[in-house]
């Protein structure tokens, strides 16, 4: 007999995952938490050392949640001038660094959740759109 995931949008698909494979998000806590880590210190190691200012402001944070089935962390940078690195000025050209640094974090932990679900004998099919959802 087949398991059938029947979904209604992203709370449908966070819902049968629950009910598939209820442990997934559990499993994924500190997996997410370890890609986060990864990608702070990949921006770290990516932006210049003038002060230093810029590379000590990149945090991992860990956001609260009312659903067990969602894992949210966060990557910031708090530097005022982080924008005028990523996006430049009229004096200094872009060097786009968080948004592609976030979006590799995004896709790798994706990677490992579907390899996660299809451990558990789970089909999966389609693709990941670009917000790495």
């Amino acid at each position: 007999m087949a398991t059938v995931l029947k979904l209604g949008g992203v709370e449908g698909l966070l819902a049968e995952l629950a009910r598939l494979a209820p442990d997934l998000a559990a499993e994924t806590v500190p997996l997410q938490t370890a890609i986060a880590n990864q990608t702070a210190d990949d921006l770290r190691a990516a932006y210049p050392v003038v002060t230093g200012a810029l590379r000590s402001s990149v945090e991992v944070q860990r956001e609260p949640s009312i659903s067990p089935a969602r894992v949210f962390t966060r990557v910031t940078v708090t530097s005022p001038y982080a924008g005028f690195f990523e996006f430049g000025t009229v004096r200094t050209a872009p060097q786009p660094t968080f948004r592609p640094a976030v979006r590799r974090g995004r896709e790798e932990f994706l990677r490992a959740v579907i390899a996660r679900v299809k451990s558990r004998g789970l089909l999966v099919t389609g693709e990941a759109g670009e917000d790495g959802g």
